[in-house]
């Protein structure tokens, strides 16, 4: 069956079954005009939106129904592991060509629905629409922090260490892959793939950085280090050091590149790995490095920050102005 069969309706009754809450909160959910919560005494109420357009973010050909889903969900989730803050709820608006199959749209949505179930997120409204070529998406989170514990991008100091979690360049490295098109791929190549097509917002980390104190500065790495690096230095107004030889690069990417400068590249420029970039004041970094013992994702000292000037600092101890920027949607 064809959305132009099911019709607007009939696709909201589908979304209505599938996104039930039983959140208490939840005082008026799809099916009204608005959506109406509760909110909790002493958080401050914290939102973000991200848009998905096909042929700009996503190709069908390289992904499928479900793992879009569940990359549309996640990545906005990594917005809010970026404040240090807890996800809630979350609305969905999407434009899809009439020709699309009820089918699509119901793995599609079991992938959103899988993806805010892990993190305990509540669908509670949004907006269906059409469209004449391409599908669109939408998503709004509505979260929660609270202000002695929110991260901002603009609270780094000169001298303060740099940070990030996990490795990057994945995702970019499996884009890649992806676009060489089918055949036999080792565990790494799917590992790659996987790390572009259903990242993982770091909650878990973001929330205990802002809760143990340790950073002073956050953002999560979306359209590269480069870039944003770049955002942390200009809402803080100082400058960074990245040392190449500290950029943490996967086995997986290693094996699949074998080339480092071209690693580097893509860790620097790639985008979309999702991790978290934050910096740490320098009497904290030892206190960081034993509390994080525990946790699942590493982390690694790349830099640290400066007064002025982003800088790449070479192995033999060379700076090199970081001039190029990641992805930027209005440059060619």
């Amino acid at each position: 069956m064809k959305l132009s069969q099911l019709g607007e309706f009939g696709l909201i009754k589908n979304a209505r079954d599938i996104f039930k809450s039983l959140n208490e909160n939840i005082v008026v959910g799809i099916g009204d005009d608005c959506a109406a919560i509760k909110l909790r005494k002493g958080f401050l109420l914290i939102t973000t939106t991200d848009a998905l357009v096909e042929g700009i973010h996503f190709k069908l050909d390289y992904i499928e129904p479900y793992q879009l889903g569940i990359k549309s969900i996640n990545i906005n989730l990594s917005d809010i592991a970026a404040m240090g803050g807890i996800p809630l709820y979350a609305l969905l608006s999407i434009a899809a060509p009439p020709n699309f199959s009820v089918k699509f749209m119901g793995e599609f949505f079991k992938g959103i629905k899988d993806g805010a179930k892990r993190y305990k997120v509540s669908i509670i409204g949004g907006n269906v629409s059409s469209s004449k070529n391409e599908l669109s998406i939408n998503i709004t989170i509505l979260g929660e922090v609270e202000k002695k514990y929110m991260v901002l991008r603009n609270g780094a100091k000169a001298g303060d260490k740099i940070f990030v979690t996990g490795w990057l360049g994945d995702s970019a490295a499996g884009l890649a892959i992806l676009k060489k098109g089918q055949g036999a791929r080792g565990k790494g190549q799917e590992k790659l793939i996987n790390k572009h097509l259903m990242p993982i917002p770091r909650l878990t980390e973001g929330r205990f950085l802002a809760v143990k104190k340790l950073a002073t500065s956050m953002i999560d790495i979306s359209d590269g280090l480069a870039s944003d690096i770049r955002r942390i230095c200009e809402e803080s107004n100082v400058g960074a050091n990245i040392f190449t030889k500290n950029i943490p690069i996967s086995r997986e990417l290693k094996s699949e590149i074998r080339n480092p400068k071209s690693e580097i590249n893509l860790a620097l420029y790639g985008g979309e790995d999702y991790e978290l970039l934050f910096a740490v004041k320098p009497e904290k970094a030892g206190k960081l490095k034993s509390l994080w013992e525990d946790m699942k994702i590493p982390i690694t000292m790349i830099g640290e920050i400066t007064k002025r000037g982003i800088n790449l600092v070479n192995t033999d101890g060379k700076a090199i102005p970081l001039t190029k920027e990641g992805y930027n949607h209005f440059k060619g």
